[in-house]
């Protein structure tokens, strides 16, 4: 069977978002299915993850997910005439969107947080796909709840924490403390937007206030415009000594590196990229802190320590608990490790053999 695959506007790269699970799931996918043909719809070069595997080819176009418009006109138009000499069998939508007009069966992903027009559209639209992927249980409930999907037009697939992350020794911890912070200790969280950025920045000023320390404060951008938002902030931020701005460039390997030599993970999102990076932290035996809120819907109260509202004091006062007590930090690791052995994570696809 042919199936198309659309991975545009997905990077293994960005860290505020499931791209780089999604990423390393097609390519075991790919690898794992060679009796279908894979044809890869990407807005980038051809992606070195597939190169070598004789039953994947590609597509490139371009992509502009930033404007609705342009995003509309490329899955309703532009996509389906590149795919009409093609003939699929199947259109596998990983980006979050769908084709309202196409007539190709699509399996699609969903993703929870729609504006209000793609709100308005998709539900117009919702029963014209064939299945829905939730990498969830919370998205899953919205399809049904919200958008009235049955739940068998609901496939959920799980997302496998990199063989690449695990607990490393004192001595490579140190190694990458001294290449990406100094030396010292540090918190770790991904900036996503503005406003939880300037939040995180005034709980760490508390935090410092409170605790006189080394410790470090290292924020990874979502990208190239909320960098420049932080180095902008940080040039009159009081403890900007104590934060670190990870290098452009960031590769994933990096960011394993980067995650299981932190202190602690701080979460400040509460989607399914916040749920996945709670696992790394997990399987790389690392502290979480995570809203309290988010941490009783994934049903991880005993394995992070949590701060009740989205507020620099209450941040503040969960940097500190960390920092504290050893005790519940160390006790809450090994509840993550323990948690992520008794999980029998699914990697295989099985739509693929029924359509």
């Amino acid at each position: 069977m042919k199936i198309a695959v659309t991975i545009v506007g997905i990077r293994d790269t960005n860290f505020s978002s499931v791209g780089r699970f999604i990423w390393k799931w097609l390519e075991g996918e790919i690898h794992a299915h060679p009796e279908h043909q894979f044809v890869l719809l990407s807005d980038i070069a051809q992606p070195t993850s597939f190169v070598g595997a004789p039953n994947c080819s590609w597509i490139k176009t371009k992509y502009d997910r930033n404007s609705f418009l342009a995003e509309k006109i490329w899955y309703e138009v532009t996509a389906p005439k590149l795919l009409t000499p093609i003939q699929p069998a199947l259109w596998l939508q990983l980006s979050g969107r769908y084709s309202g007009r196409t007539r190709i069966p699509q399996i699609c992903l969903f993703e929870e947080n729609l504006t209000r027009f793609q709100r308005y559209f998709f539900k117009k639209n919702v029963h014209k796909v064939k299945q829905w992927l939730v990498l969830e249980n919370l998205a899953s409930h919205q399809l049904e709840e919200q958008f009235g999907i049955s739940k068998e037009r609901i496939a959920s697939i799980s997302m496998v924490p990199s063989s690449e992350i695990y607990p490393i020794d004192y001595n490579l911890q140190q190694m990458y403390k001294g290449t990406h912070a100094g030396g010292t200790e540090y918190f770790l969280s991904v900036a996503d937007d503005d406003k939880s950025s300037i939040e995180l920045l005034q709980a760490f000023s508390q935090f410092k206030k409170w605790q006189q320390s080394n410790m470090k404060l290292l924020l990874v951008p979502s990208n190239a415009i909320h960098r420049s938002f932080l180095e902008e902030k940080l040039r009159t931020y009081k403890y900007r000594a104590d934060v670190i701005v990870v290098p452009v460039g960031l590769t994933v390997h990096n960011w394993y590196h980067l995650v299981s030599s932190a202190y602690a993970i701080v979460l400040l999102g509460v989607g399914a990229p916040a749920h996945f990076m709670s696992m790394e932290a997990a399987k790389a035996g690392v502290s979480v802190i995570a809203l309290d809120s988010f941490a009783k819907a994934m049903h991880m109260e005993d394995r992070v320590t949590r701060y009740l509202e989205t507020t620099p004091s209450s941040i503040a006062e969960a940097l500190l608990l960390v920092y504290k007590n050893e005790k519940i930090k160390g006790e809450r690791i090994q509840n993550g490790l323990l948690f992520l052995q008794n999980i029998n994570f699914t990697q295989s696809f099985p739509l693929f053999k029924e359509i």
